[in-house]
């Protein structure tokens, strides 16, 4: 890690559509959680950070991010305005020079417009890492295609539920175990064995199939969806065996 930061802040925001007739200043999105995760200079967890925030453009949470998140209207009704929340995320992080870290641009961006929209004194350093953008490049990838955060995690290895994602707390311990390997330089190394298990299991589903294909049946996989697993299935013909009573 970056010995010239007492800390590393890594942060995610989930933030919910603004109705056109309600937009001030532009703003089309308005924050309605911020989730955080404090590294040490050694890459330490040494605190975590989670607040709902009240809109006060939006209205409530609209039905798309609702399902996505399962925040609801009534779990932000009575929260903390954002300049509260910032203030406590200020008071959170402490003195000295910290460093903020964002899988993207975009929640750096939304805090830039909101807080400018709603006349809000942003409370915490300008010092940030969008770890997105060095991705591709630190994996060994020419390609400039953005990578979701769960592909990232997947690839690297990390476990990651898609229950509790778009959260904003697990979406930053997800960011943060990122980080954490691309500073220690291990991103590459786990990948290249996440590649050679995926090859391995790729060879064994080969053979599978070509037993079946041998003794005439089929092999396959169904699903409904992300996050409802995956059923593997096979089949093969065989001769109806009648007993026969002596």
């Amino acid at each position: 890690m970056h010995s010239a930061y007492v800390c590393n802040v890594v942060i995610d925001l989930e933030f919910t559509t603004v109705p056109k007739d309600r937009r001030v200043g532009g703003l089309v999105h308005e924050i309605i959680e911020v989730g955080a995760v404090k590294l040490s200079p050694d890459g330490t967890v040494v605190g975590e950070f989670s607040h709902l925030v009240r809109p006060t453009m939006a209205g409530g949470v609209c039905g798309v991010v609702r399902k996505m998140t399962g925040i609801r209207t009534a779990d932000v009704a009575c929260a903390r305005r954002l300049e509260e929340v910032l203030a406590a995320l200020s008071a959170w992080v402490g003195p000295g020079r910290a460093r903020f870290v964002t899988w993207s641009e975009a929640d750096r961006n939304q805090i830039r417009r909101e807080c400018a929209a709603k006349g809000i004194s942003v409370p915490f350093p300008s010092r940030w890492l969008d770890i997105q953008r060095l991705y591709p490049r630190l994996m060994g990838q020419a390609s400039k295609r953005k990578v979701a955060l769960g592909e990232a995690a997947d690839w690297c290895g990390i476990a990651n539920s898609r229950t509790p994602a778009h959260r904003a707390l697990y979406d930053a311990q997800m960011t943060a175990e990122l980080f954490r390997m691309m500073a220690a330089g291990d991103c590459a190394e786990q990948h290249a064995r996440v590649e050679a298990e995926l090859a391995r299991a790729q060879e064994r589903s080969s053979c599978s199939s070509s037993i079946a294909d041998r003794c005439g049946g089929e092999i396959g996989v169904s699903s409904e969806g992300e996050g409802h697993g995956s059923t593997f299935w096979f089949w093969i013909p065989c001769e109806e065996i009648k007993e026969t009573k002596n």
